[in-house]
């Protein structure tokens, strides 16, 4: 009798050692789990969402155009790279730009300027734009029948932004889409229009 209880003992001691081992890698898997689904949310949390878009008003005396940028997203934004083409051809600066974009017709500088007033940004990289904030990187105010032609040019323009979040996720952008598409990485290229 005193060896059935001795083997009853010891069957029971590893049934509750391997019991224990169970029970430890499961809760092992539910920490994991939820270590897991933190790290998401926490990526989630600071996800941005450039959106690029180009305006314009034509009124009876005046006009405007612009390019700008806002987070829509519940993060904010750290801009690589900025770019701005007309037709496939990307430009130096905003000057060339519009004066290549509208045929020399709209003039944002020199001694041939037909614009009343002209408003810029710097996006260089590393700028960071905050959730729910907007930059214009130009802004031009000028006569009605400029800011017609300057409507027309903005159907060639095309505004590319790859920017990152926080946790150095990518993405690329531009006015001509309408969602950020996922990018590995972001161009080394570290210029801007502006």
């Amino acid at each position: 009798m005193k060896i059935r209880l001795e083997v009853l003992v010891s069957i029971t001691a590893m049934v509750t050692a391997v019991a224990a081992v169970v029970v430890a890698i499961l809760q092992t898997q539910v920490m994991h789990e939820e270590a897991s689904m933190e790290r998401e949310h926490q990526r989630l949390s600071v996800m941005p969402a450039l959106l690029v878009y180009t305006g314009s008003h034509i009124g009876d005396d005046k006009g405007s155009f612009n390019v700008g940028l806002v987070n829509q997203g519940i993060g904010p934004a750290v801009i690589e790279s900025f770019s701005v083409k007309v037709e496939g051809v990307e430009s130096a600066d905003w000057e060339e730009l519009v004066a290549q974009g509208t045929g020399g017709q709209v003039q944002i500088a020199g001694d041939a300027r037909n614009v009343d007033g002209v408003t810029l940004s710097d996006l260089t990289p590393g700028t960071i734009v905050p959730a729910g904030e907007n930059v214009v990187p130009i802004k031009l105010d000028t006569t009605p029948e400029n800011a017609a032609i300057l409507r027309d040019f903005s159907d060639r323009l095309v505004v590319s932004v790859c920017y990152c979040s926080l946790y150095e996720e990518c993405w690329n952008t531009s006015n001509q889409r309408a969602r950020p598409t996922p990018a590995k990485m972001c161009p080394s290229r570290r210029g801007d229009a502006g």
